[in-house]
């Protein structure tokens, strides 16, 4: 009995120290309005439960319609969502706002300079960022334009054949397309279609798990969570999926590569895995390998998802799909074979950035932007985010916000991106790729992937659907995906 007393008293002690110490923190949080997120048992049980729809609509939720910031307990964890473009500004602007929450970890093999902490990002940015300058991107849209080109090849399999998954196809392209552009030639896109959507399959279940993990706290410690299912299941999906090539394209690179030739290469020409192998940048095996997985997630998960959500919006609005058309006529002729597209070309294609622009306002690929504050951090409504807080830039709700973008916020009109109506948009309003220091790094090549994609495809083919705007669902897994696929159908387009 005596040591059961103890017991109790003695956690009753840690409780009173732990609240007693971060009694600052506690008081700051207690000022900050509260966020949509219901309580109650049942939201709790269905939260912690739940599968990568769950959490979006849990998240979406909670931060719909909020005016300035507000908060969320999750069990042990605070997040404040903010919702105000000039607080968002001030936050990815921030020196104390670079580091990321610490259940970024659960990534693991994807540490990288993407979703690295604040040290491994300082020291890695400075070998990353100037290989994805303008410059470096004029010696790649050669590769893009001949992958692209494999792609409407295989295309012709699916037309007047009725709907189909489009991401498979788009997915690995712009995987081949990443690969060549790392210097590892694999033919990726005429593998059989079980072959490729495997890739795709496992790297989902992947970022199911990681996700998932983040919101069951029990699975928090790496000792517990090594003896479940789940640990089994990621190390299979992780084995199985695209980023199994990374130690391939590695010994492949280095066997090309002698340090003395490769150290007097121009460093403006210099490929981005090269980079990462040059001695003289002082790199682990595990550093580059991080690196390269990193970046080929990245590269083949947020591409490939635009463009396919892109095809199914044009498919459901054909008076839009018409007018990219018309464009794509006036620059190329009336043709249904794109032509070599230059970078002059790729530059002309206006409207179509506006149609990419609107997809990625809807449909952003990161829904939810996570930052974590070193010191307090006050925002533009006088709120004072207390340190170590988790904050949440929710781009969906910033995206489709109506005081920002008007009644219509939730209908898809590229015109809202013509110059004299986004010129009074404040400019953190629409952060597809982020802003600030840790912007994505990749954005220009991204663009001008899918352009290049979309021209090629939307010259030939006049795309559908069957899948209505107000009737899709949403899961969170790293990234925004539409529950129900990308299904379209293709037919070859008639010139009139």
């Amino acid at each position: 009995m005596v040591v059961l007393e103890f017991l109790i008293f003695f956690i009753a002690f840690l409780v009173f120290k732990y609240f007693w110490d971060n009694r600052k923190f506690f008081n700051l949080a207690r000022k900050i309005p509260k966020s949509n997120l219901d309580y109650s048992f049942l939201t709790l049980y269905s939260f912690l439960t739940a599968d990568t729809k769950t959490i979006f609509e849990v998240f979406d939720k909670s931060f719909k319609n909020k005016k300035v910031c507000s908060k969320s307990w999750i069990g042990p964890l605070f997040f404040v969502g903010v919702v105000e473009p000039e607080d968002v500004k001030i936050i990815l602007n921030s020196k104390e706002c670079i580091d990321k929450p610490f259940f970024m970890k659960f990534l693991g093999v994807l540490k990288g300079t993407i979703y690295g902490d604040i040290k491994y990002w300082h020291s890695h940015r400075k070998i990353i960022n100037p290989y994805f300058g303008a410059k470096n991107l004029l010696n790649i849209i050669p590769i893009f334009n001949e992958k692209v080109k494999t792609l409407m090849d295989n295309l012709q399999t699916f037309e007047d054949k009725g709907e189909y998954d489009v991401f498979h196809s788009m997915s690995a392209l712009t995987l081949e397309t990443i690969m060549n552009v790392m210097e590892y030639d694999v033919d990726i896109q005429n593998q059989k279609s079980e072959v490729r959507s495997a890739f795709v399959e496992n790297l989902e279940r992947y970022f199911d798990i990681v996700t998932i993990r983040c919101f069951k706290i029990w699975l928090y410690p790496d000792f517990i969570f090594r003896h479940t299912k789940m640990y089994k299941d990621q190390l299979t999906s992780i084995s199985k999926s695209s980023l199994k090539f990374t130690k391939h394209i590695i010994n492949h690179i280095r066997q090309q590569l002698t340090v003395k030739n490769d150290s007097n290469q121009n460093e403006k020409s210099k490929t981005f895995i090269r980079a990462l192998m040059d001695p003289r940048n002082n790199l682990s095996e595990v550093e580059i390998e991080d690196e390269v997985k990193t970046m080929i997630f990245t590269a083949q998960d947020t591409s490939s998802t635009v463009t396919s959500t892109a095809l199914m919006l044009l498919g459901m609005h054909k008076d839009v799909q018409q007018k990219v058309v018309k464009e794509l006529h006036g620059i190329f002729g009336k043709t249904l074979d794109a032509p070599y597209l230059d970078y002059e070309k790729i530059s002309e294609l206006h409207y179509l950035e506006m149609v990419i622009n609107e997809i990625m306002r809807l449909f952003p690929v990161v829904p939810f932007i996570l930052r974590t504050n070193s010191t307090d951090l006050e925002i533009s409504n006088g709120c004072i985010l207390p340190a170590k807080t988790n904050i949440v830039i929710p781009m969906f709700e910033l995206h489709r916000s109506t005081k920002i973008w008007g009644e219509d916020a939730n209908h898809f009109r590229p015109e809202r991106f013509e110059k004299e109506n986004f010129e009074n948009i404040h400019p953190y309003a629409f952060i597809p790729f982020t802003k600030g220091p840790r912007m994505c790094v990749g954005w220009r090549y991204a663009m001008l992937l899918m352009k290049i994609q979309l021209a090629n495809i939307l010259l030939r083919y006049e795309v559908d659907t069957r899948l209505k705007m107000d009737e899709l669902d949403f899961k969170f897994n790293g990234t925004m995906k539409i529950c129900q696929g990308y299904k379209m159908s293709i037919k070859e387009r008639v010139i009139s």
